[in-house]
């Protein structure tokens, strides 16, 4: 194995995603926390993305990450007819930002498989001729492939990058196998998942469920109105307790009606956009992700390595991180994985069932809190993830892929 000392001192990477901070979703944590971790251990990164906010610099310092953010025409009028001049800005100042600062890295390291991951490849590896990595982000209804079909020009920017991308990451086994079934060699896919900061001060009472708490963007894919009228189910049942939904999105609104209509304005509380959740996963109970879809959950990641009980729908990754296995998941009804409980998405009858069992059943609780807070130590530490992701630059570099 190579030491880090011998690949770390030459090594720039320059990774390119449309939007980064303050702009807050799953890729975008994703690709912050994996910049920084690289950083200290002595990778140099920059991070290029898009300016779409007025009121954010071109240039400035995000913890420790270097950030440069192109044009994008987006910042100076939201009308919404002009999202796809938009795109297509960004994606002319960005191959001009590749060409320009040519010499300033080694590889370019794609967020999502999108029209910047096309730009990218076809300025990166055609014209200069580096190493382009492009990291998938998400599977599903929302995967990468559907949303690249859905701009401009995207079927053949997607046949582009089915052709000449040399390496693809995906960060779970569902998003590496859409881009098998539509043409991509499993050969060029590299399986490295999302990595999270494991906390010192994890979950250690399993005594009781007061508080259940839900961490997502208030959007339907995150069904988070299942997750509601599965609640309404389970407080006719169990008294005493609270469900706390941490985000903020374009459904907050129309979420907090629903809450009113049911009847659960005493308890469920709507925190808004919290940027650090930890206070809110060290006094929770049971965690619990109602997606429609997702690719590998940070979310559930996060809640997992307090030793957080977790539920979650079967999509994306999240059947990986519970540890399900082959077993299948029937309507109204929920499967005990290793590390958690599986539900079918949509399913208000499975869900609230799942919740009372883990609710009524603290031994079982405290089993599958204390098997995720391993599992993730041993598997998704974002040292471990960065580790993974220098040895994958390194073969790069040394032309072996």
């Amino acid at each position: 194995m190579i030491e880090q000392t011998e690949y770390c001192v030459e090594m720039k990477i320059l990774m390119v995603i449309s939007q980064f901070h303050p702009i807050i979703g799953g890729a975008e944590r994703q690709a912050q926390l994996l910049a920084q971790t690289l950083i200290k251990k002595g990778i140099q990164v920059q991070v290029v993305t898009g300016w779409w906010k007025l009121r954010s610099p071109r240039k400035e310092i995000v913890g420790n990450v270097q950030v440069f953010r192109n044009f994008s025409f987006w910042g100076i009028s939201r009308i919404k007819e002009l999202r796809y001049l938009a795109a297509l800005t960004y994606m002319a100042t960005l191959g001009i930002y590749l060409l320009l600062y040519r010499r300033e890295y080694d590889i370019i390291h794609v967020h999502q498989a999108l029209y910047p991951a096309f730009i990218s490849v076809l300025v990166g590896k055609r014209c200069l001729r580096k190493p382009v990595i492009v990291k998938t982000a998400s599977s599903g209804v929302t995967s990468d492939i559907k949303q690249l079909r859905q701009v401009p020009l995207g079927n053949f920017q997607l046949r582009y990058l089915l052709k000449n991308m040399e390496c693809l990451v995906a960060v779970s086994n569902a998003g590496g196998k859409e881009f098998n079934d539509i043409g991509f060699p499993e050969s060029q896919i590299e399986h490295i998942p999302n990595g999270v900061v494991l906390p010192h001060d994890w979950k250690v009472n399993y005594v009781q469920v007061k508080r259940v708490i839900t961490t997502a963007r208030l959007s339907k894919e995150k069904g988070i109105d299942i997750l509601l009228r599965a609640w309404a189910q389970v407080v006719r049942q169990e008294k005493d307790i609270k469900l706390i939904v941490v985000g903020d999105g374009p459904l907050a609104e129309t979420l907090k009606k629903l809450c009113y209509f049911l009847g659960l304005t005493e308890s469920v509380e709507f925190t808004g956009m919290i940027e650090n959740v930890t206070k809110y996963l060290r006094n929770a109970d049971l965690f619990v992700l109602p997606s429609r879809t997702e690719g590998l959950s940070n979310s559930l990641l996060e809640a997992m390595s307090y030793g957080i009980p977790c539920i979650a729908t079967e999509v994306g990754g999240n059947s990986e991180l519970l540890e399900s296995g082959n077993q299948r998941v029937l309507p109204e009804k929920y499967v005990i994985g290793g590390n958690g409980l599986l539900i079918n998405p949509d399913d208000i009858e499975g869900l609230a069932k799942a919740i009372l069992y883990l609710i009524r059943n603290r031994n079982v609780r405290e089993g599958l809190g204390r098997r995720s807070r391993k599992f993730v130590q041993e598997k998704y530490s974002i040292d471990l993830v960065a580790d993974k992701y220098i040895g994958l630059y390194q073969h790069m570099l040394e032309g072996r892929l």
